[in-house]
């Protein structure tokens, strides 16, 4: 397989998110049992597939997967609900149709960026594939705040990227190869200027005429991104987690 198809099936989205979790624990992007990642039902528009508060993301596969209503309501019996995934998530994909994948995480390097004054700098190739497409949200407790989830979404606008302030990176996808490039691409930018600010005050900043020939590396009408990519992660994950699918 040469692509990574929008899911047509429950079975083959909980398949693709299953991957997402696992490759999201092989590339150290977990923080315990929080953080989440999401994905439409195809032909449903009642709920959606997350992970519950109570799993590991190597443990989660396929099947353990829960069903969430975007009433809030947890749907798979004995499973705990993450209330502040359900508030960001349910809110972008009620915002964004287009949007079949929504991953949050709270790496090291991006709630570091997330709270530097200046935000994200053009210090690396990396921020060519996001600055066009980022955007920023201060912080709020999403569990506290009312309407946190409506003011996030409309933070985020038609944007594929957000840092949220004092918190991590919110990526979106049309498909998860999509949504693993956006993160990828925008956690290593942080990790980048994170390494560069400990290291210098002037660092070397790439020119806004050379940003702008990058300008559509990845923009997303010039997508879904990922596609010749993700097949090697799937073989990846065959050889090192293969129960991921089950």
């Amino acid at each position: 397989m040469s692509t990574c198809p929008v899911p047509k099936t429950e079975t083959e989205a909980r398949q693709q998110l299953a991957a997402l979790y696992r490759l999201c624990y092989l590339y150290g992007w977990t923080d315990l049992t929080s953080t989440h990642i999401s994905t439409r039902i195809p032909g449903r528009d009642d709920a959606y597939l997350m992970n519950a508060h109570d799993e590991l993301f190597n443990e989660i596969n396929a099947s353990s997967l829960c069903e969430i209503g975007f009433d809030g309501l947890m749907r798979t019996k004995g499973r705990v609900l993450n209330q502040a995934g359900h508030e960001i998530h349910s809110s972008v994909l009620r915002a964004r149709a287009e949007i079949n994948f929504v991953l949050h995480s709270h790496t090291r390097a991006g709630v570091a960026v997330s709270a530097m004054p200046q935000g994200l700098l053009p210090i690396s190739q990396h921020v060519g594939f996001v600055a066009n497409t980022l955007s920023t949200h201060p912080f709020q407790d999403s569990t506290a705040a009312e309407g946190e989830g409506e003011a996030l979404a409309d933070d985020l606008g038609s944007n594929y990227l957000m840092l949220l302030q004092n918190h991590g990176i919110l990526a979106l996808g049309r498909t998860a190869a999509e949504v693993f490039m956006y993160h990828y691409h925008l956690e290593a930018a942080c990790k980048i200027q994170v390494d560069v600010l400990a290291a210098t005050d002037a660092p070397v900043l790439i020119t806004p005429a050379a940003m702008e020939q990058m300008r559509y590396w990845g923009a997303p009408e010039n997508g879904p991104h990922g596609e010749h990519v993700w097949p090697a992660l799937l073989r990846r994950l065959e050889r090192e987690c293969p129960d991921y699918a089950n």
